[in-house]
């Protein structure tokens, strides 16, 4: 019993229970066996007991015999009835054979009684919930991480030299002070200069005539403001393959450096072994050997509780320097500087976390359409196979002609969504808009998001029919918040049909509207907030609903990928535990009243 007990100590509510409350509960608490269709707690009694279920399963149905709820093992009930002072208005039936805890009433109000946190998870909200479930064993290593800052305790001394000094003399200063780059004190802002600055001079000192530490300075220097997220900082690091910072104050003195390999003391991931790998590469196959090591990487964020926004945001960049680096190895460079590789659909949006399918498209600029690019496209979709990215069953990839052609073209593309639009086309459209270029003459892209902007804002009424789409899946939640079940797929539902889609499309067309440039759906919604359109409560809402599923979709897909089986969107509601059935419940309802929003907006009940 006591073992029992200890592993309740990973689960919110218990995690906030100090050492007394928790020997006390554990003093008085029993275990209980109960047989098939025992009433535990009938319609309008009071509960005596607070019940956390150890193994078997309990309904909840009402005055009418409607399923409820249903309650398995580490799920707990009877604690609201017990608090209000409120008989119950359900019954609570046995339908597996149950063993359970029974913590006695008076005990569990004094619970209550002395930990108001405690007390507070029975009538907490989804956003709050979502941070308790990080309190689990698994997600507290990190949960301090996400919101740690930078501060001089993890600092190196900064050592300043003037622009004009000798490199030489510069040299013998970083020796002496035991440094690893120096600051250059220009009179317009700072300079950097580091060991592959250093290499610089060696190799060109006599053909450059390089004398003073401001010819090998890299300036401006890239810096960030103490205090600033230690996530924002491995991003930055990431995406501009650095490794050392200066830390400024608020009168943009130097307080400090912070070298890479200190922060990545915090981390236990293999984000910047990936990135130096790639960048480092002078074949496919390093990029290749570097690209596979994301999905230890990403289940090593998961497991330790990172948000799902956060994986996705690293991943993305991760990629995006990956697909940069394809585009440099494979597209011809007469090409390079005449078209763009853009990224399209979840690549696009910077959500894709584990590799799903490929979503690839080239634009060429007017006039220019190269003879062997068949040959090009194919070696470059190859090496995205080896890698390990599904082909995209719709044909969206730089293979189909659809996808590989002039900016011209696409221009008549654009214009016949507008002017002739049907279901297919408004496809195209959605994942055309959730594009984002990535390599290349990135200006090609702008000018077509332009081109797409001025054509909706000539045809307004264009917006109410794409937003129609969201109305293309039913939610999975039924009547009595139950969950709706593919025939299919028993106890399971699909959680970007039945709760991605709506989300991310109604996002996606208020988007188009407001001419908001921004792919990412979390990065539309704060836009939408910003602009007015939508409350800061109804954006948190969507924030943290869009967190919920992509985290358990992301929980799936990681169990599919380690026992070997086809990634699909598929996530089993018998498997959560009560914690995470209750937060997607009421992130489908949040979905739910959004869908109103959208349809109330743009008037969806009169479209034909």
């Amino acid at each position: 019993m006591i073992t029992l007990l200890e592993n309740l100590k990973s689960y919110p509510p218990f995690t906030f229970l100090d050492h007394n409350a928790f020997d006390r509960m554990e003093s008085h608490a029993q275990i209980a066996y109960y047989p098939n269709d025992t009433v535990l707690i009938g319609k309008d009694t009071m509960p005596e007991n607070l019940f956390i279920v150890i193994k078997g399963s309990v309904e909840v149905r009402d005055e009418y015999e409607e399923l409820i709820d249903i309650y398995h093992t580490h799920d707990m009930f009877g604690g609201i009835e017990i608090i209000e002072e409120e008989p119950s208005t359900y019954s609570y039936i046995v339908t597996e054979e149950l063993i359970c805890f029974e913590v006695p009433k008076t005990v569990f109000l004094d619970m209550c009684e002395s930990n108001k946190d405690f007390k507070h998870y029975f009538f907490s909200s989804i956003v709050e919930r979502i941070d308790m479930l990080k309190e689990k064993k698994e997600y507290a290593f990190m949960s301090d991480l996400m919101i740690a800052r930078v501060d001089e305790s993890i600092l190196h001394k900064d050592v300043m030299v003037t622009p004009d000094m000798p490199i030489v003399e510069a040299l013998q200063r970083m020796d002496d002070e035991g440094a690893s780059c120096l600051l250059v004190d220009n009179e317009e802002g700072y300079g950097i200069v580091t060991d592959a600055d250093f290499r610089y001079y060696i190799l060109h000192k006599e053909e450059k005539g390089l004398e003073k530490i401001s010819q090998i300075q890299t300036y401006p220097t890239i810096s960030i403001q103490n205090g600033e997220l230690l996530f924002n900082i491995l991003l930055l690091m990431t995406e501009h393959s650095i490794k050392h910072l200066p830390v400024l104050d608020e009168m943009h003195n130097v307080v400090g450096i912070l070298e890479l390999v200190d922060l990545l003391s915090f981390f236990s991931n293999q984000s910047h072994l990936i990135t130096v790998q790639m960048e480092r590469a002078q074949d496919l196959e390093s990029v290749v050997d570097a690209a596979k090591r994301l999905d230890v990487m990403i289940s090593a964020l998961h497991v330790k509780g990172v948000k799902s926004r956060y994986i996705a945001k690293l991943v993305s960049e991760i990629n995006r320097k990956m697909y940069s680096k394809l585009f440099e190895m494979i597209i011809p460079h007469t090409w390079q500087d005449k078209c763009t590789l853009i990224l399209l659909g979840s690549e696009g949006r910077a959500s894709q976390i584990l590799r799903t399918d490929q979503d690839n498209a080239l634009v060429f600029e007017e006039g220019f359409m190269p003879e062997d690019v068949t040959s090009v496209t194919q070696r470059f979709i190859e090496v995205l196979d080896e890698i390990g990215f599904p082909r995209c069953e719709g044909g969206i990839m730089m293979i189909t002609p659809k996808w590989c052609k002039p900016i011209e073209a696409y221009k008549e593309d654009i214009y016949d969504w507008i002017e002739a639009p049907t279901y297919e086309k408004f496809l195209d459209m959605a994942i055309f808009f959730d594009s984002t270029p990535v390599a290349g003459k990135k200006t090609l892209h702008t000018e077509l998001i332009d081109y797409l902007f001025s054509k909706v804002e000539q045809t307004p009424s264009i917006l109410m029919h794409f937003a129609r789409a969201i109305e293309t899946f039913e939610s999975p939640l039924g009547l009595f918040s139950q969950f709706v079940h593919d025939k299919a797929h028993k106890n399971e539902i699909d959680i970007k049909k039945g709760a991605l889609f709506a989300l991310i499309h109604g996002v996606r067309a208020l988007a188009l509207e407001h001419q908001i440039r921004a792919t990412n759906t979390t990065q539309r919604i704060k836009e939408l907030n910003n602009n007015g359109f939508l409350s800061k409560e109804d954006a948190t809402d969507l924030m943290e609903a869009l967190e919920v599923f992509n985290t358990l979709r992301l929980h799936s897909q990681l169990e599919q990928l380690s026992k070997g089986k086809k990634i699909d969107n598929y996530i089993s509601v018998v498997n959560l535990g009560k914690l995470e059935r209750d937060l997607l419940k009421e992130a489908l309802k949040t979905v739910n009243k959004f869908k109103k929003i959208v349809s109330y907006h743009f008037h969806l009940s009169i479209v034909g």
